[in-house]
């Protein structure tokens, strides 16, 4: 599976969420991590149409993504950027939970 992480800049939440799923998960999925207000709309567009998933982590960009796209989408609300280089172990935690419970809902094992 192919997801995108979205957050706010991409440099926190996002890539915290994309190393999770390429390190720690350990799944075969390729992850990508990118930013709402720090990405172009060309190449955020890109990203929906490669994603199979996108998980967004700041929920108050949620429209900014095209309906189109409305059946990819999971909303994850982690809070506000407090994190600070996304790797601190409350966020991780609140990852390890949201995988656990949220995405046994799209397919995942």
């Amino acid at each position: 599976m192919k997801i995108l992480c979205l957050c706010q800049k991409g440099n926190s939440r996002s890539v915290a969420l994309a190393w999770y799923f390429k390190m720690e998960h350990k799944s075969h999925h390729e992850a990508i991590a990118a930013g709402m207000v720090t990405t172009a709309r060309s190449t955020r567009n890109m990203l929906y149409k490669w994603s199979d998933l996108i998980i967004l982590v700041a929920p108050q960009y949620r429209h900014w993504i095209p309906e189109q796209y409305d059946d990819k989408v999971l909303v994850w609300n982690v809070g506000t950027d407090r994190f600070f280089r996304g790797f601190s172990e409350e966020l991780l935690d609140m990852y390890r939970k949201f995988v656990t419970s949220e995405l046994k809902l799209v397919g995942e094992n």
